[in-house]
């Protein structure tokens, strides 16, 4: 389910002594680093009179710039052999498919809230300037967000932590340094005089934490960081312009208590129960080659 993907790791399963340390640590720094500079970019604009759209431009293209190069730069150092985004055939249904997973989940969220009395749907606003800030919205977090975090978190990092770690541990640790990324970024902003990011609390940390197993448990599935990528845009999307009641929204609807879209759907349903269904997947999978190995 999840390999090694190092071309210099020991037949006896060893790995050379700081090896997988110094993959994964790079991983890290270079998805934490990446990060930070792009707030600090974003900032500059800010404090210059930019739009918030420039400053989101240039907060993704600064991630984007940094980030991506570092990931293919630590994979040819150490010599890792997964290739992590082929865009084959296979690659585009991944991204097709954990994209409409989520927002199949959203519907489903929904569906059920509904059907319990707990949200009610007054409203659909479909427009052009809708799908275009949809639309601008996506690629913004595909560069800022998605591509980076998924490139040095589930691929880097991940591979790092494989070559010491079972799987298990690996996804634990892995996730564990997903949550310490916005951490360890709104700190060093707090250093740098900058205004701190997201407010990091326990529910924001147990929402980082699912999220980050529902990404990792896409790759394993499908060996493919595409499925995570899809699932993450279409997750930023839907929280952005359904979920979240905003100025720019697909529909508007009620809540018989509030927070009911926030915490039911959006994390109960679309985080949770997908992790869900994807472990049993996962496990299905393992259970079937074990079946056919015998």
């Amino acid at each position: 389910m999840d390999r090694i993907t190092s071309s210099a790791k020991h037949n006896d399963g060893r790995e050379s002594s700081g090896r997988w340390l110094a993959i994964t640590a790079l991983g890290w720094l270079a998805m934490t680093l990446g990060l930070f500079t792009a707030t600090v970019a974003g900032n500059a604009v800010r404090a210059s009179g930019g739009a918030d759209n420039t400053i989101s431009v240039v907060q993704a293209m600064t991630a984007a710039l940094l980030i991506v190069p570092a990931v293919y730069l630590i994979q040819r150092r150490f010599r890792l052999t997964a290739k992590l985004l082929p865009l084959t055939p296979a690659a585009f249904l991944h991204l097709l498919g954990g994209g409409a997973s989520a927002l199949l989940m959203g519907g489903i969220g929904f569906m059920i809230t509904g059907a319990l009395g707990w949200t009610t749907i007054i409203a659909w606003h479909f427009s052009v300037d809708l799908l275009l800030a949809v639309a601008f919205s996506t690629c913004i977090a595909f560069l800022y967000e998605a591509m980076p975090e998924e490139l040095s978190m589930r691929g880097i990092v991940y591979s790092g932590l494989r070559l010491r770690l079972p799987a298990y541990a690996a996804y634990g640790a892995q996730v564990l340094l997903f949550v310490l990324v916005p951490v360890t970024v709104n700190q060093l902003q707090a250093w740098s005089g900058l205004d701190r990011g997201n407010s990091i609390n326990a529910e924001y940390v147990i929402m980082l934490l699912c999220f980050g197993t529902v990404l990792q448990l896409w790759r394993s599935l499908t060996g493919s960081l595409w499925a995570s990528i899809g699932f993450h845009l279409a997750y930023l999307a839907m929280a952005r312009f359904v979920i979240l009641q905003r100025d720019q929204s697909l529909l508007t609807y009620n809540e018989l208590e509030a927070g009911t879209g926030p915490v039911v759907i959006q994390f109960g349903v679309v985080i949770v129960g997908t992790a869900g269904l994807l472990l049993l997947f996962n496990l299905w999978r393992r259970r079937r080659r074990r079946t056919a190995s015998q």
